[in-house]
C-alpha cells in the first residue's frame, strides 16, 4: 500500500511537470476585459437588461422610450425587429408574450443566473 501511494505522488509530480512545460509553450492570452460595451441598439437594449428595465412586462413602445431617455435613438421598428429577433428567436434572452393585441417582452429566469455572461 505504501509503494502504490509513493508511485502514485510519483506519477502526479511528473504529470504536474509535463503540464508545466506544455502550458510554457502555449501562446500567451490577453486577459479579456469585464467592462461592458454598451454601443449602438444593442447595446442600449443590454444596457436595460442590466438596468433591470425588463424583469417586467413591457411593450416595444416603452423600450423605445426608455431607450430614446438613455440617450439611444433608433426606430420602433428597428428596436420591436431586434427584440423579437435577436433576442427573444436567437439569443433566448427575452420572452415574448401577447396580451390585447400587444407583443410584450420579459426577460427569461434563466438570464438572472448567468448574467455576467458576454453576448
Amino acid at each position: 500500500m505504501k509503494n502504490s501511494n509513493e508511485e502514485i505522488k510519483k506519477m502526479l509530480k511528473d504529470h504536474e511537470r509535463r503540464i508545466k512545460i506544455l502550458e510554457e509553450k502555449l501562446p500567451k492570452q490577453k486577459k479579456q476585459e469585464t467592462k461592458k460595451d454598451y454601443k449602438g441598439l444593442s447595446g442600449g437594449i443590454r444596457f436595460l437588461f442590466d438596468n433591470n428595465f425588463l424583469n417586467e412586462l413591457k411593450t416595444a413602445n416603452e423600450i423605445t422610450a426608455e431607450l430614446k431617455r438613455k440617450g439611444y435613438h433608433h426606430s420602433l421598428a428597428s428596436v420591436s425587429k431586434m427584440l423579437s429577433v435577436n433576442y427573444t428567436k436567437n439569443k433566448k434572452i427575452l420572452n415574448r408574450i401577447k396580451e390585447k393585441g400587444v407583443w410584450k417582452y420579459v426577460l427569461r429566469k434563466w438570464y438572472e443566473r448567468c448574467k455576467n455572461r458576454t453576448w
